[in-house]
C-alpha cells in the first residue's frame, strides 16, 4: 500500500479522549504544533455518563467552573453495599463532585483544541510506530478511505485507552496484567430519584456468590446517578488476585453476559435500579486498572498516557482526573526540554522524565493507591473470597474503605 500523504508536528497524540485533548491543548498553549489521530468518527466516540472532582486542573484546561455548569453537584458520597447487600458502608470524598453528560464534556475539549489549532484527524487508525535508529520519529495510519499516512512528531504520546496502541506494538501486557473486564451500561427511566439516592453505590460480589456461575471472579456492580432518572449501571471485574486463585476461572465473553443479565434481575439491591428502566446504551469492554504500566517509555520518543499507563484510581475505576494531571505533566516536562536542547530524547533526558514523574505528587497518588487495593483485593477477595466470609468481617473492611 502506497503512502498517500505526509506532515510534521511537534506533538503526534494517539486517541481525542480526555488526555489526548489535554496534551493537545497544553502543547498549543505553550506554542507547538499538535495533531490528534482519533479512529472514531468523533472525539471520545464511546457514549457514558460520568463524575469527577472539580479539580484546579479541570478549570486550567476547560475554564473556570465549566464543570459546575454542565454537571450535578455530589455530596461526595460513596456507599458499599456487602455480598448479598447485608451491610452497607459510607464513605465521603472532600473535594466536590460533579457528575455530567459524556458528549458536553468532551465537546468542549474539541472546542478548546480547535481554536488554538491543533489538528484533530478523526477516522484516523493508527497501525504502527515510525521507527528510525532506535527511536519513534511518527505513526503511520489508516484514513477513511483506507488509504495510508504517515505523520512525524518530536514526540509521540500514546493516549489510546486500554488498547494502548503503541504500548501494544512494544508489547506492553495489557490482556495479561493490565486490563479488568467491564460491562458499561446508561440507562434511563431508572428507579432512583438523585436528591434521594445522590451517591455511587458499589455492591460487592465475591468469588463463588452466583450459583448459576461459581467459578466466576470476584465483581463489583456499580450505579453512578445522573439527573432525570438516568444512570451509568455496570460490573467491574477484578482481576489482579485472579493468577493466585484456584477457585477462579477466567470467564469468556458469553459467560459476563450472562452473569450481567442475571444480575440486572435479580441481585439483591443492584437489580432495583433496572426495574422499567430503559437500555439506552450497553457495551462489554475493558478498563486498564488492575496495575500500572512498569515503563512508560517503551521505545525513545513515545510516552504511554492515561488508560495506556494504567494510570488511573483502581478503586472508582476513573481516569479522567488522572489523565488529564498526566498529560499535563509530561507536555509540560517535553516542551521544556523541546526550548532548551536539540536532542529530546537522549538516554539523560529519559531519565530526568522518568525520575521527575516519580516525583510528581499525583504519580505518588496513584501508586499509594494501587498499593492499597492491592491489599485491600488480596484480603477480601483471596483469603476471604466468600460472601459470608466477607459480611462476618464488614466492620474491618469498613474501616479499610474509609482509608481509600
Amino acid at each position: 500500500m502506497s503512502i498517500k500523504n505526509s506532515k510534521n508536528y511537534d506533538f503526534v497524540i494517539v486517541g481525542a479522549g480526555p488526555a489526548g485533548l489535554t496534551a493537545g491543548i497544553v502543547a498549543a498553549r505553550k506554542g507547538f504544533k499538535a495533531v490528534i489521530l482519533e479512529k472514531g468518527e468523533l472525539a471520545g466516540p464511546k457514549p457514558r455518563g460520568e463524575g469527577m472532582g472539580h479539580y484546579p486542573i479541570v478549570d486550567i484546561i476547560l475554564g473556570k467552573n465549566f464543570l459546575p455548569s454542565i454537571g450535578i453537584k455530589s455530596n461526595g458520597g460513596r456507599v458499599w453495599h456487602s455480598p448479598g447487600n447485608l451491610q452497607t458502608t459510607t464513605t465521603y470524598r472532600e473535594y466536590d463532585h460533579y457528575f455530567f453528560e459524556w458528549r458536553k464534556f468532551i465537546d468542549r475539549f474539541v472546542e478548546i483544541a480547535s481554536e488554538l489549532g491543533v489538528d484533530i484527524l478523526l477516522n484516523a487508525e493508527v497501525t504502527k510506530p515510525i521507527e528510525k535508529k532506535g527511536f519513534i520519529i511518527g505513526v503511520k495510519f489508516k484514513d477513511k478511505n483506507g488509504d495510508l499516512n504517515e505523520v512525524y512528531g518530536n514526540a509521540i504520546l500514546d493516549c489510546s485507552g486500554y488498547s494502548g496502541v503503541i504500548g501494544s506494538h512494544y508489547g506492553v501486557p495489557y490482556d495479561e496484567e493490565i486490563n479488568c473486564p467491564i460491562m458499561k451500561c446508561l440507562i434511563s427511566k431508572a428507579n432512583i430519584d438523585i436528591s434521594e439516592t445522590p451517591d455511587l453505590q458499589f455492591f460487592f460480589i465475591g468469588n463463588g456468590d452466583l450459583d448459576y456461575a461459581p467459578n466466576f471472579p470476584q465483581s463489583i456492580a456499580y450505579v453512578f446517578p445522573l439527573e432525570n432518572k438516568r444512570a451509568e449501571v455496570g460490573l467491574m471485574l477484578r482481576m489482579a488476585q485472579v493468577p493466585q486463585m484456584k477457585t477462579v476461572k477466567i470467564p469468556d465473553h458469553d459467560e459476563i453476559l450472562m452473569v450481567w443479565e442475571n444480575l440486572k434481575k435479580d441481585f439483591p439491591g443492584f437489580s432495583e435500579f433496572f426495574k422499567e428502566a430503559k437500555i439506552d446504551y450497553e457495551e462489554l469492554t475493558y478498563i486498564s486498572n488492575a496495575k500500572m504500566v512498569e515503563n512508560l517509555i517503551p521505545c525513545p520518543g513515545v510516552v504511554l498516557i492515561g488508560d495506556s499507563a494504567g494510570f488511573i484510581n483502581p478503586f472508582g475505576s476513573s481516569g479522567l482526573y488522572y489523565s488529564m494531571a498526566m498529560s499535563d505533566f509530561w507536555v509540560e516536562n517535553l516542551t521544556k526540554k523541546m526550548k532548551e536542547e536539540e536532542i529530546v530524547w537522549s538516554s539523560e533526558n529519559i531519565d530526568y522524565y522518568k525520575n521527575s514523574f516519580e516525583e510528581f505528587e499525583v504519580y505518588k497518588q496513584v501508586k499509594s493507591m494501587y498499593n492499597l487495593i492491592g491489599a485491600f483485593e488480596y484480603k477480601i477477595f483471596n483469603r476471604l473470597r466468600t460472601s459470608d466470609k466477607i459480611n462476618k468481617k464488614w466492620d474491618y473492611i469498613s474501616s479499610l474503605l474509609k482509608q481509600a
